[in-house]
């Protein structure tokens, strides 16, 4: 064997046993089994079967590079996805904000309109006091007078504020009479019915308050209202109107 030759390993197709052979050639004898083979094709068997260290480092490198692009690809999908959420927790935390404020300024109106509601009913209940079914109230001086109609009868209360000192004037009302009356220096209170021989049409009540400072025989204000009478009973009552002189009332 010329010793230039350069010998080459392959598989016996055979066999399969491992020979050496010259690869220049295009066949050769297995020493194993002595069956002649294709040099070619025994040298590529062997080549599959025994991939040289040279081919193997090219594998190792391919499968480094397609491990390192998924790892690259996973990794830039865990960022987009950690984007995505870190965006949509400021879109959340943004649409809370925006709803806690709506909250608290509807809130804030409503609040705003109960204490204006409260502070005007207030100021109603200061002026026309605690009445029921047509009350009416007027001041005269520092007195406060109250008139309204409950059950048949017509009830006056009044806040004595100043030196006056009401009555209940039965020679100027017409149609009614006096039920009950009870005064003292700080308040007055008369309950006033339709007359027994009145059944039907329009009375006044005339309620008179004198200067106690001075003791005139003459009343300084005169309260009058004009009341409604059915079936012996005062079933409604105008507004009450105050005046220093009957005179100066229209009983029309």
């Amino acid at each position: 064997m010329d010793n230039n030759v350069k010998m080459v390993p392959a598989i016996c197709t055979q066999c399969g046993g491992k020979v050496e052979v010259d690869k220049t050639k295009a066949e050769a004898t297995c020493h194993f089994c002595g069956s002649s083979f294709m040099i070619e094709k025994a040298v590529n068997n062997y080549n599959v079967q025994y991939a040289n260290i040279e081919h193997a480092d090219n594998v190792n490198i391919d499968v480094t590079g397609a491990v390192k692009e998924v790892l690259n690809f996973a990794g830039a999908q865990m960022n987009e996805s950690r984007k995505v959420r870190q965006e949509q927790r400021k879109i959340d935390s943004e649409i809370h904000r925006r709803n806690s404020a709506a909250f608290f300024k509807l809130y804030g109106f409503m609040l705003a309109g109960m204490l204006a509601f409260g502070l005007i009913a207030f100021i109603i209940m200061q002026f026309t006091g605690d009445t029921e079914d047509n009350a009416q109230s007027d001041e005269t001086g520092t007195s406060v007078i109250d008139c309204w109609v409950n059950e048949g009868a017509l009830y006056t209360d009044i806040d004595i504020g100043d030196y006056l000192e009401w009555k209940y004037q039965d020679f100027d009302s017409y149609g009614v009479s006096l039920s009950s009356e009870d005064s003292n220096i700080n308040s007055y209170y008369s309950c006033v019915v339709p007359s027994n021989i009145f059944d039907e049409g329009v009375g006044y009540v005339v309620t008179a308050g004198f200067d106690r400072m001075t003791m005139a025989s003459d009343p300084s204000y005169y309260c009058v209202v004009r009341v409604y009478i059915e079936d012996y009973q005062i079933v409604d009552a105008d507004e009450l109107v105050i005046v220093e002189d009957l005179s100066e009332y229209n009983y029309d």
